[in-house]
């Protein structure tokens, strides 16, 4: 579908079009599930936030401005469900690092608490940084993708995805130290 069609589609949601909502959906349930699903690393919980993150665009909808900025804006509401979701790892990951130690399992050689301290490392990012990981490593988007789903540069985009890395690869590091 190229872009002309999308925009149309929003501008039919918009007025209302429910059959049209529910294929803008479909164009972009893939890319959010997959957003979701390398944000959380858990089907349930990535199923989750898509669930709300559409209840939510369904109906705000009618206040986008801008039609063609559709992706964007429904991406940003799906980082900030998978922002919170991620606030909620977090603060479980103590209890759950002495669950793990209680049944025996070395902190370092359990994949779930390594995936603790990545969603740790991940909660360290601001806002913008956190959606540029998601999009490009976690979704898959390349820097020419996410700048335009962000309505950024491509330059800007691949010296905040350099940085976000960096600021994950210390707070590793001193996790581990």
């Amino acid at each position: 579908m190229n872009e002309e069609e999308i925009k149309a589609y929003v501008l039919l949601a918009r007025n209302g079009d429910t059959a049209a909502f529910c294929k803008l959906y479909e164009l972009y349930y893939k890319d959010m599930y997959r957003f979701a699903y390398y944000t959380l690393g858990n089907e349930q919980d990535a199923e989750d936030v898509i669930s709300e993150t559409v209840l939510d665009v369904f109906s705000g909808i009618h206040n986008l401005k801008k039609p063609e900025s559709f992706k964007a804006w429904i991406f940003r509401i799906l980082s900030t469900k998978c922002k919170r979701q991620m606030a909620v790892y977090v603060s479980d990951r103590e209890h759950i690092k002495q669950d793990l130690a209680d049944d025996s399992f070395a902190k370092d050689d359990h994949p779930y608490a390594q995936n603790l301290d990545v969603q740790a490392a991940f909660s360290t990012l601001n806002e913008n940084e956190k959606m540029i990981i998601s999009l490009m490593v976690f979704a898959g988007y390349n820097s020419r993708e996410t700048a335009k789903i962000m309505n950024s540069h491509e330059g800007t985009i691949r010296s905040s995805k350099s940085r976000a890395l960096t600021k994950m690869s210390q707070y590793l590091k001193e996790d581990f130290a």
